[in-house]
Order: C-alpha cells, then sequence, then structure tokens
C-alpha cells in the first residue's frame, strides 16, 4: 500500500496557503465590482493521478487546482492512456472548511458505477463526454427530494443550495422547479435558473424558506424548532436552454447545506426517478442532446452509496479564507488505478 498524504501533510503544516482573513467574495456580486468573481463557464483544469491498490488520496484543492475560485469535479477511472474506463472501485468525500466564518462540512461524492465490463473503454459514441446514459455510465436522478430545512432568518447566515446542471452542457442555462411544504401539508411552488453550476441561499430561490413566512401560513403551531419554523422540499430540472437548443426535464445534482447558528451540516438529496445526463459538453448544440433529457424512468432507482467509475463532488471552493479538501480512495484489494480528475471552474478571482 503507498501512503499519499504528501499534499495534506503540507496543508498542516502551513506550505499550503494560509486562510485568509479578508471577507471571501460571495455569488452574485455586481460584475463591475472590485474583486467580484469571473464567471469562467466551467472550465476546464484537469489532472491524472496514480492510485496503487487500497490507496487513499486526499489533496488540497487550491495546491492541485490553483486555476479555479469555485466549482465542481469529475473524477474517473482511466487506463494508461487517460481513456475512461470500467472500475467500480472509487469511493469519494469532499471537505470544505470556512477559517472566516469558522464552520466545515463534509459530504460523499456523488458514485456512478460503469455500464461496460472492467477495464473497457466506457466512452462508446466517442464524443469525449461522460454520458450518464445507462450505457457510457448509470443514469442519473430524475427528482431531487430534501427531507427538512429550517426556516431562514434575517438575523442568521442563511443555508445554501448547490446545483449542478447535467443536461445540455456548459452553454446551457437549467430552469429548475421547486415544492416547497410546510410542517402542515401546505404546499408552495417556485423556480430558479442557473448556469451549468451555482451556490445559492434557499431564500435566492423563494421567500417560502423564510421562517416569518412558514410562521404566516396554516402551519402546526406545535412543530418547530427553537422557535423556527420547518418544512421540506423536492426539485427536478424543467428546461435547459442555451441560444438555439432546449432540453426538456433536465436532470441536475445537488446538495443542501444547512447553517443553524454556528452549526453546518450537508447531505446529498433523497432521489427518485432516473434521466439521462452527461458531463460536461460545449457548445449551443450540446454534446449528444439527443441523449441526455427525456424521456424521464420515473419508476427508475439508483444504486447509491457503492464504489464507482466515476464520482462527482460537488463543490470544490478555493477563495480567499476557504479550504477544500478532496478524497479519493481505491478500495481494490489488488488493481492499480490511473484516476482522471476534472475541474469545472465556475468562478475565478482573487483568491488571496
Amino acid at each position: 500500500m503507498q501512503h499519499r498524504t504528501t499534499i495534506l501533510a503540507a496543508f498542516l503544516l502551513g506550505a499550503a496557503p494560509a486562510l485568509s482573513s479578508a471577507e471571501p467574495s460571495l455569488a452574485p456580486t455586481p460584475p463591475d465590482a472590485p474583486g467580484a468573481p469571473i464567471d469562467l463557464g466551467c472550465s476546464e483544469f484537469d489532472r491524472f493521478e496514480e492510485l496503487t491498490p487500497n490507496d487513499t488520496l486526499t489533496l488540497v484543492v487550491n495546491v492541485h487546482n490553483p486555476e479555479h475560485a469555485q466549482g465542481f469535479l469529475v473524477v474517473a477511472a482511466a487506463d494508461e492512456t487517460g481513456e475512461h474506463i470500467g472500475f467500480d472501485a472509487l469511493i469519494g468525500q469532499t471537505m470544505v472548511i470556512d477559517g472566516i466564518e469558522r464552520f466545515e462540512y463534509s459530504v460523499n461524492a456523488l458514485d456512478y458505477r460503469a455500464k461496460v465490463a472492467r477495464g473497457e473503454a466506457t466512452d462508446l459514441n466517442g464524443d469525449g463526454y461522460r454520458d450518464l446514459d445507462g450505457l457510457e455510465y448509470e443514469r442519473t436522478a430524475a427528482e431531487l427530494l430534501v427531507p427538512r430545512f429550517i426556516g431562514a432568518s434575517p438575523a442568521v447566515t442563511p443555508s445554501k443550495l448547490i446545483l449542478i446542471g447535467l443536461a445540455g452542457g456548459a452553454d446551457f442555462d437549467t430552469t429548475v422547479d421547486f415544492l416547497i411544504a410546510n410542517d402542515n401539508e401546505e404546499v408552495f411552488s417556485a423556480e430558479h435558473t442557473f448556469n451549468c453550476w451555482d451556490k445559492i441561499s434557499l431564500t435566492t430561490v423563494s421567500n417560502a424558506f423564510l421562517s416569518s413566512f412558514l410562521t404566516s401560513t396554516d402551519h402546526n403551531v406545535l412543530e418547530h424548532a427553537a422557535g423556527r419554523e420547518n418544512g421540506w422540499f423536492r426539485m427536478r430540472g424543467a428546461v435547459a436552454n442555451s441560444v438555439s437548443t432546449s432540453v426538456a426535464n433536465p436532470p441536475i445534482a445537488a446538495v443542501y447545506v444547512e447553517r443553524v447558528g454556528s452549526y453546518s451540516v450537508a447531505d446529498l438529496p433523497f432521489e427518485l426517478g432516473l434521466a439521462n445526463g452527461s458531463l460536461l459538453p460545449r457548445g449551443a448544440q450540446g454534446g449528444g442532446v439527443a441523449a441526455v433529457g427525456a424521456p424521464v424512468d420515473a419508476a427508475g432507482r439508483i444504486a447509491r452509496r457503492k464504489p464507482g467509475s466515476l464520482l462527482l463532488y460537488p463543490e470544490f471552493d478555493n477563495r480567499g479564507g476557504m479550504v477544500s479538501l478532496i478524497t479519493v480512495t481505491n478500495t481494490d484489494p489488488v488493481d492499480d488505478v490511473r484516476v482522471h480528475f476534472v475541474y469545472y471552474g465556475k468562478y475565478g478571482a482573487d483568491m488571496m
């Protein structure tokens, strides 16, 4: 077994960039404001790493990828030439540490198993993308459900929602439909549109996430969390549009990061149905548009929390005051594997 601790040790011993005392610039910021994040359109930065049997590798993202401020990451098993292959033995996790507000959270990577035999190439149609279509990799969820949210208050830091578009590509804006329920079965609707990746406050989506709004509804007065109202919500992609192409029922990935006082927790939503997606086409036509979006298999289910050939890490954050740790582990006790890190940077800015 090969021990892979060099980059993490460098961070812990202070060799990596130190946490800044400056407030990180939060999107959205007026685009012409000093220090405003630069929209990179989910541009790519990639690297390869080698994992021996039973090997685990933890990386500090701003050392491994100094090019991007915020975005998401895909890690895929590959052969010696860099071709992506079936190798259902990878697991992973990300941790985000905020040195300013003094909180952290961790969440597992979304795991997808290859639909080809072990060691065989996954890019069956030769388009260069990782298709979640049931042919190259497993299909992805059609609808996402979050079992609880605590109503937001202007006096506290709001909870956040990370969104990733999985249909069309980087040049598509995805509109997400929300159904938000209070604690007494009342349901309210909302929608939000984003481009490729975003991290937003729940109140950006709708005032229905405010505790004050929930208090004004026909809520259950006996059900609350320390005086703050709560509820749950579900979301699904409605449409993804570029300047020339539209994709119906586009799948999304999401993570809900809940803040309650100085505490922060995160988890992947529950999932319903199956839809086709792709990571991550370029251009207004969207690579393989015919293969993504509709039709949706409403009865389909994903077998999560199992080793896979492709891992989707929902967030990394390299802004000033932030540190992100990425872990990938080869659970195979016999075989080595090469892994391809593909970072998709939504925002770039002066991070120091």
